[in-house]
């Protein structure tokens, strides 16, 4: 595993601090050591022996939300992001990943078997909770994470899951061109969140694109894009899905025009963080197997309002309802893409802005979920309280991890507020 030059990663650091006011994780705790600048500083040091990867140092860079927002802010855009990220790896290396993880990690490479083992956790879960008992403070954190299906709310789930996933209901092995006529041909990635827990976003987009008459394909043998696997450390993980997929899409990418992905989380990763994944160990010769793929690569929002018609194709009155959008951080941060959903929004509903709509939701990844929940909890009730104050009565975001969090959040302050994909809205509201 190949480290960045953390030392000079540091020292080309001027501590200016403009990053420091918004980052997710000093926002919570008000310690410079958990800073950006302060991260650069104990990775240089840990770099050239002077500290040493004990279980403080652990804590310290666990502590990361990977948000990016240091990077978004820094006059010189550095990596801070992908340098905690790599010593991730030494720290898996060293300590190794938790067997809960570890078994998470294990059904992201084994496709079928998660298809068991989620669909029979949405058969069992509805006898194992109840909606009126359950409460968001209370529940123990591992439980929380992988089983809550329930939120206090009525009709709101936190982290549904479906007898059958988006991939098993409309995956096929081959293009299926459903319009003899059209002129651009597309395939969707999912992402694993829209696979198992929100498929209304799958079924949206391809209802979004059956009225534009826009063939697409929804490849049945993807794999997961590995960002839970990234995040935590777990580079052979990653690796081994991101050669899997690169193989895979190799094999129709002529016959596509794009690959569109619902999940801001998952288009990041394939458009940046595949590539961070494949230099960081060496992999020269993937990473430029890799480019060659990325300029068909697209966020869905962004290759739909910039390469279709599909405003005229939404009804012309403007409902009541107010919405707010999430600007998630993999979106707009490292993809730049804020624009496109709200101009597609904006046909059908009356937008109102946050106070600060590119704060993090402070969802951090199943590491911070699972291991350090009390600061997303505290990293993401303002995000929350936000969202309230807008008196919308729907939040709308590109990303499903962003769902969870902000969902189980405006539960936290007993919100009514309602959180809907906005490929959820945009379908509802075709002619």
């Amino acid at each position: 595993m190949h480290l960045l030059d953390l030392k000079k990663l540091a020292d080309s650091c001027v501590k200016c601090g403009k990053c420091i006011p918004s980052c997710t994780i000093y926002q919570v705790n008000r310690d410079e050591t958990t800073s950006p600048r302060g991260f650069l500083d104990l990775l240089s040091a840990y770099k050239q022996g002077d500290l040493e990867l004990d279980s403080n140092a652990k804590q310290i860079f666990e502590s990361c939300f990977l948000c990016t927002t240091c990077v978004s802010m820094c006059p010189a855009s550095l990596p801070t992001d992908l340098a905690i990220e790599s010593v991730r790896v030494e720290i898996a290396k060293e300590y190794g990943i938790s067997w809960y993880k570890r078994a998470y990690f294990f059904l992201l490479r084994h496709r079928k078997i998660a298809d068991f083992v989620f669909s029979f956790v949405a058969f069992v879960a509805p006898c194992a909770f109840k909606s009126s008992s359950y409460k968001g403070e209370k529940i123990k954190l591992r439980a929380r994470f992988f089983l809550p299906s329930f939120s206090g709310l009525k009709n709101r789930s936190i982290f549904p899951f479906v007898k059958k996933s988006f991939l098993q209901l409309y995956g096929e092995s081959e293009f299926i061109a459903r319009q003899e006529s059209t002129q651009k041909r597309v395939a969707i990635f999912i992402g694993c969140i829209s696979n198992y827990n929100y498929i209304n976003v799958g079924k949206s987009l391809l209802k979004i694109l059956d009225k534009l008459e826009i063939a697409y394909f929804v490849p049945k043998f993807q794999e997961c894009c590995g960002a839970p696997a990234f995040f935590t450390g777990d580079i052979q993980t990653v690796l081994h899905l991101v050669k899997k997929n690169i193989v895979y899409f190799e094999s129709f990418w002529d016959e596509i025009d794009a690959l569109l992905i619902p999940e801001a989380t998952c288009a990041a990763m394939l458009k940046v963080d595949w590539k961070h994944a494949l230099e960081l160990s060496g992999e020269q010769e993937w990473a430029q197997r890799l480019e060659k793929l990325l300029s068909k690569v697209f966020m869905a929002s962004h290759w739909l309002e910039g390469n279709t018609n599909l405003r005229e194709h939404l009804r012309d009155e403007v409902q009541d309802k107010l919405v707010t959008y999430h600007d998630p951080c993999h979106a707009r941060k490292v993809l730049g893409i804020y624009k496109e959903p709200r101009k597609l929004l904006s046909k059908n509903f009356r937008l109102v802005e946050m106070e600060d709509s590119s704060r993090c939701c402070g969802f951090g990844g199943i590491s911070m979920q699972a291991s350090n929940y009390e600061l997303t909890l505290k990293a993401g009730i303002p995000k929350a309280q936000d969202i309230d104050s807008t008196h919308a009565q729907i939040v709308s975001a590109e990303c499903g991890a962003c769902r969870m969090q902000i969902t189980n959040t405006l539960d936290s302050i007993k919100s009514n507020v309602n959180f809907i994909h906005p490929l959820e809205l945009i379908a509802e509201n075709l002619k």
